[in-house]
């Protein structure tokens, strides 16, 4: 009697048929996550707590040795013979990583890919700012390490499938049977805590709310665009250089949130 065998999935890198065809239970990967971490602590310099409060760029090339030996086996050690630069960003304040590589990544030989991937300081230090359940890809992070190494793995299979397919979206089927696969992960958001919940809880501001604020002496009135350290405000301007779908003109401020009162 024949017997059917289990397809799993995998996908053909086009430059040198490369594929990854690894999936674990989800048991499997809290062991895996849980040895991870304990490694992490022995080799940081910085990290030696679940909530710690230094980190340095080296702790990302050390992560990405760990994960690369435990839950790769070694894929990216044997395979990849590009450069990846791991970068600790306080620019990023909405998303918790961002991974970048060349548009021309199709046509570059395997030694001439290069990456960059960042990951937000901001998001592990406002961690513990706010008193709620945190996640990321859907699986909820007790401690500033977790949310750190769920984002991790996240900016991983980016940088997994841009080598497999030359392009990644953590929207379409692809990149998500691929980090549930390894990493069991079942969300393409984070629900961490940035600049923008911060704000909103400390000044009760949030984007797209109407604000007034003092700019050389006179009032001005606008709508905050974005809110981090600093808030962009959009303030109406026949003569601003911004034009919305509407043809309206907007000229672009920066105010402290603590400058800025709500208005009708």
């Amino acid at each position: 009697m024949a017997v059917k065998m289990p397809v799993m999935p995998f996908i053909t890198y086009r430059f040198g048929g490369l594929m990854i065809n690894i999936k674990y239970d989800l048991n499997t990967i809290v062991e895996k996550r849980a040895l991870i971490k304990n490694k992490l602590f022995e080799r940081s310099a910085s990290i030696k707590a679940e909530d710690f409060n230094r980190i340095s760029e080296e702790d990302l090339y050390i992560l990405y040795e760990l994960y690369d030996e435990i839950f790769l086996n070694g894929w990216f050690k044997q395979n990849f013979k590009g450069n990846i630069k791991f970068i600790l960003s306080r620019q990023l304040t909405r998303s918790a990583g961002n991974t970048k590589t060349g548009k021309n990544i199709a046509q570059l030989r395997p030694e001439d890919i290069k990456f960059e991937v960042k990951i937000s300081v901001n998001h592990l230090i406002n961690f513990n700012k706010v008193d709620r359940r945190k996640y990321a890809g859907g699986i909820e992070a007790h401690s500033v390490t977790d949310g750190l190494m769920l984002v991790f793995e996240h900016e991983l299979c980016h940088v997994i499938e841009f080598l497999l397919c030359c392009k990644s979206s953590c929207r379409k089927k692809p990149f998500k049977d691929l980090i549930f696969n390894l990493f069991g992960q079942t969300e393409s958001t984070h629900e961490l805590v940035g600049a923008d919940e911060l704000n909103a809880l400390k000044f009760g501001l949030k984007p797209g709310d109407n604000v007034c604020f003092k700019y050389n002496g006179k009032r001005m009135n606008g709508f905050i665009q974005r809110i981090n350290k600093r808030a962009t405000v959009m303030c109406p301007d026949k003569n601003g250089r911004y034009i919305d779908k509407s043809g309206r003109r907007y000229k672009k401020y920066y105010a402290s949130p603590e400058s800025l009162l709500k208005s009708d």
